[in-house]
């Protein structure tokens, strides 16, 4: 009963310790973050595998068992799978499917079966494809796919049933639905375009957690000063370091309560309705994160586990180093200093000697924009301590005690506000050659949008799931009269490549029309002569045009045979692509994939970027919550001295000295280092934006910019009202 009435006194002596610690409760708010955060990092990663083994669930859950799963049952439906596209949504799956009997099984999340020449569509489809004609290109549209049926609650999905119904020997007999047999079923969702899982618990684990760790490690060393000499205190009056734990522990109790309880709050509101997250729009299903509910309450005990271990790690390493305060100033290191820009001028320009996409030119690159990160904390401590003599100077010149003060304490000590900047500007200068790196896997995507800026929409490429001749023939005859079709054919290692169509279709490209082939000399004077054979025929030696009085005459059976049909404007204006898909719906079983030259690189690229976005989003908020460190080791530093600068008010006549003083010592560092951060990271990136291939924007660069400033803002706040709080509170001691 002693032992328990002391250790409960000894919390008590740590709560009423935090409550009056220095800093004006910095450490409080910190310790609340940093719990905060750690636990909702964690919860990030558990969602992330909740959120893949939901999807990979309802996608066993949906996928056809076929007949050759299960021979001794009779198929009930015909299946057959293909892919399509829409604007800002990538590739996504469409399903064709006949049943067989009356009591076929209802793929899950429809709710009776459409008609044929009817389609049910997913909710996310609807609404993104709209404009460009989804509800009609399949059919009618009657309903939406139920959540049910979906692995996700944006997923894009389409179930239709098409008015010709589907041959056999052109789809898979199935029997039901749900976990196969074998390891390799027919699959079918979204996850088929993702990325594996192991990269979504990196970006968290990487981008979230680490810059939490520095968090954490700041928020259990702020206002250290006396809880050193407290612990030191303790140690000589005969405590055990379970004693010193105890206290540590009622010090930091309340905060890593409060934290935990703010974490709890933002996981409940994840269960409890879908949420959509900012940059990236993908929905977190709240079914899925239900799922794991037990997991993520015991995520929220090791958060506060970890963090309560921290302080209390954390409180016995600087008894025994005696302190984190260095004895006195270090002088900055200008040598490596002087070295920061030559190695930014080698990232930038060294890359100039070597050619492009050599290992040379990529190397030079990356070593110097390595050394120049490495080198530039220097810089900034050199070109601190020299901003600290010119504030000084023009504070003494021009009569602004804030500015003379914070000078004077900038030159004299650079080496807090160097660690306060430092960090901040270095994250923003990897995370902008993380994003800039993104751009260079799209070469091709950028090939074929230069294609689309040349010629437009008016040269379209189509290929059909399955095709007949007459439904070649049915296809072109429906065709208006300002639109022709012409076929190239390029393929089994041929050096000669045919373009071949009516003499209506070859004129509106301006090639010559004649029944015997003409070999096509010189360059070409329509652009999408060019653009055709540059996707489709680049690697024959030759090109030939000829006539063809009907392009359905080579189109052979064989649906892996049929030759890319190109269709043209005659006037040379866009094609109105949906209308064309639309048609190549209702005369192709399977319809038809319809893009502009090299427009399927362009929707995969489209994909790598939406993809791109999640590293920026964590990577953003890891940026904040480094600002946010570094706020709070900032303000701390700003006001573990701010009994100092109690006089001043005396001297100066006003209190409006503490809020000069600390913009020009927390808010003016912090909206430097956001606008140098950008700048020297856009700098290293240069050589791989030089060609236009960088994902990063300046939308993505001011949104940095203003969350770093908004996190000075913050500081200057903070520490100004509270140094303003300490002085009114001081009286003359002798001090």
């Amino acid at each position: 009963m002693r032992e328990r009435g002391v250790g409960g006194q000894l919390m008590r002596v740590g709560g009423a310790a935090g409550r009056r610690a220095e800093a004006g409760r910095v450490r409080f708010i910190a310790l609340v973050a940093a719990t905060a955060l750690v636990a909702l990092g964690i919860a990030a990663m558990l969602a992330a595998h909740a959120t893949y083994a939901g999807q990979a669930e309802r996608g066993l859950a949906r996928n056809p068992i076929t007949q050759d799963d299960r021979p001794d049952l009779s198929g009930t439906a015909l299946w057959a799978k293909s892919t399509d596209s829409v604007p800002d949504g990538g590739f996504f799956s469409i399903v064709f499917i006949t049943p067989l009997t009356a009591k076929a099984p209802l793929p899950p999340g429809l709710s009776a079966w459409p008609a044929p020449g009817e389609a049910v569509l997913s909710p996310r489809l609807r609404q993104l494809g709209s404009p460009d004609g989804i509800t009609t290109r399949y059919g009618r549209t009657v309903a939406d796919i139920a959540s049910a049926g979906l692995q996700s609650p944006d997923e894009l999905l389409a179930y239709i049933r098409p008015l010709v119904a589907l041959s056999a020997d052109r789809a898979t007999s199935i029997v039901g639905y749900g976990r196969p047999l074998h390891t390799s079923p027919v699959r079918l969702g979204q996850l088929d375009y993702a990325k594996p899982e192991w990269t979504f618990q990196i970006m968290p684990g990487v981008l979230v957690l680490l810059p939490v760790a520095v968090l954490l490690l700041v928020a259990a060393r702020s206002g250290s000063h006396s809880r050193d000499r407290r612990t030191a205190l303790v140690a000589v009056l005969g405590g055990t370091p379970r004693d010193r734990a105890l206290i540590v522990l009622g010090e930091a109790g309340l905060p890593i309560l409060t934290g935990t309880l703010i974490a709890a709050a933002v996981v409940g509101a994840f269960c409890a309705t879908d949420v959509r997250l900012p940059m990236t729009g993908f929905v977190v299903s709240a079914v899925d994160v239900r799922a794991w509910w037990w997991e993520l309450l015991l995520g929220l005990v090791a958060s506060a586990a970890v963090v309560a271990v921290a302080c209390v790690v954390a409180s016995r390493l600087s008894r025994k180093a005696g302190g984190n305060r260095p004895a006195g100033t270090r002088r900055p290191p200008t040598r490596w200093a002087i070295l920061c820009p030559v190695f930014l001028l080698i990232a930038v320009r060294g890359p100039d000697f070597f050619t492009a996409g050599t290992p040379a030119n990529v190397l030079i690159n990356w070593a110097g924009a390595a050394a120049t990160l490495i080198t530039l904390p220097a810089a900034i401590a050199v070109l601190t301590a020299r901003v600290g003599r010119l504030m000084s100077n023009a504070g003494r010149r021009f009569g602004r005690p804030g500015l003379l003060v914070a000078g004077h304490r900038v030159a004299a000590h650079p080496g807090p506000t160097a660690r306060m900047t430092a960090g901040v500007v270095v994250s923003l200068g990897l995370l902008i050659q993380v994003v800039a790196w993104q751009g260079l896997f799209s070469d091709t995507a950028r090939a074929a949008q230069a294609t689309v800026d040349r010629i437009g929409s008016s040269a379209l490429f189509m290929q059909p799931g399955t095709a007949t001749p007459q439904q070649m023939e049915a296809f072109v005859h429906r065709l208006p009269p300002t639109e022709q079709a012409v076929q190239l054919i390029s393929s089994g290692g041929r050096t000669t490549a045919t373009l071949q169509g009516s003499c209506q279709g070859l004129t509106a490209l301006q090639l010559p029309c004649s029944r015997q082939p003409v070999e096509l000399g010189g360059v070409p004077k329509d652009p999408r002569v060019r653009e055709i054979i540059d996707w489709s025929a680049s690697g024959s030696t030759t090109v030939v045009v000829r006539e063809l009085a009907r392009p359905a005459d080579s189109a052979p059976s064989d649906p892996e045979g049929v030759p890319p049909t190109i269709l043209v404007s005659v006037d040379g204006h866009d094609l109105h692509e949906p209308a064309l898909k639309q048609l190549a719906y209702e005369v192709f079983p399977k319809g038809a994939a319809i893009n502009t030259p090299g427009g399927e690189w362009l929707v995969a690229g489209q994909l790598k970027r939406s993809q791109g976005l999640w590293i920026t989003f964590f990577g953003f908020i890891g940026i904040l919550v480094l600002a946010g460190a570094s706020v709070i080791s900032g303000t701390a530093e700003f006001l573990r001295n701010g009994r100092a600068l109690a006089p001043i008010s005396v001297l100066s006549g006003n209190r409006r000295v503490y809020w000069s003083t600390a913009a020009w010592s927390l808010l003016v560092p912090f909206v430097l280092a956001g606008s140098a951060g950008c700048l020297v990271g856009t700098w290293l990136a240069f050589p791989k934006t030089a060609d236009g291939s960088s994902f990063i924007s300046g939308t993505f660069l001011a949104a940095c910019a203003l969350g770093v400033s908004a996190m000075g803002l913050l500081a200057w706040g903070w520490g100004a009202n509270v140094a303003a709080r300490q002085a009114s509170a001081w009286r003359p001691r002798g001090d």
